[in-house]
């Protein structure tokens, strides 16, 4: 047996494999489709409506707050000012267009949905937070860091209780999200 003097490559001809669809190696049994928890659904429209009716309220406050200016100089008060009560509500568009977007993503059996409702209910008690130490002077107990612990602890409630009923989805066994 010689060697031939081109050992080094293979020689021959290639035939294309052909793989057939319906095998697998392990038998994964019949496939079932999952049917669709309509709280996911419910949910999502619940967060939007909560949204839309805080944000419009929040910029009805803003209506409100030039009747009460004059009210409240009568009564010796100082009022809100009007530019500080404008950019809290500009800013408490952040949460409330996020809680939206989750919402509809709820709606459409997106588990992204519940993470960004989840993080929008966080931002908002930041914000309620802020709120409560810049507002302090014209409606709190004058206290900035008194106020917001207040807004702090009692928003760690109300967050977590919403942050359950937006998890529901969640906890269902094969809720059906995606």
């Amino acid at each position: 047996m010689e060697e031939e003097p081109n050992s080094g490559t293979l020689e021959g001809t290639t035939e294309p494999t052909v793989v057939d669809a319906g095998r697998v190696f392990v038998d994964t049994g019949q496939n079932f489709p999952v049917q669709k928890n309509a709280a996911a659904k419910v949910i999502g429209i619940l967060v939007m409506i909560y949204y839309v009716v805080g944000t419009g309220l929040s910029f009805l406050g803003l209506v409100a707050l030039s009747f009460l200016d004059e009210e409240m100089i009568a009564a010796g008060a100082e009022p809100l000012p009007a530019t500080l009560l404008f950019a809290l509500v500009i800013i408490g568009l952040i949460p409330a267009i996020i809680g939206c977007i989750g919402g509809w993503k709820m709606y459409n059996y997106e588990k992204m949905g519940i993470w960004l409702v989840l993080g929008s209910l966080g931002i908002g008690w930041i914000l309620s937070i802020v709120n409560g130490a810049l507002t302090s002077d014209y409606g709190g107990t004058g206290d900035a860091g008194i106020d917001a612990a207040f807004n702090g602890i009692c928003g760690i409630f109300c967050i977590a209780i919403c942050g359950v009923i937006v998890a529901i989805p969640l906890m269902l066994a094969d809720g059906g999200m995606e």
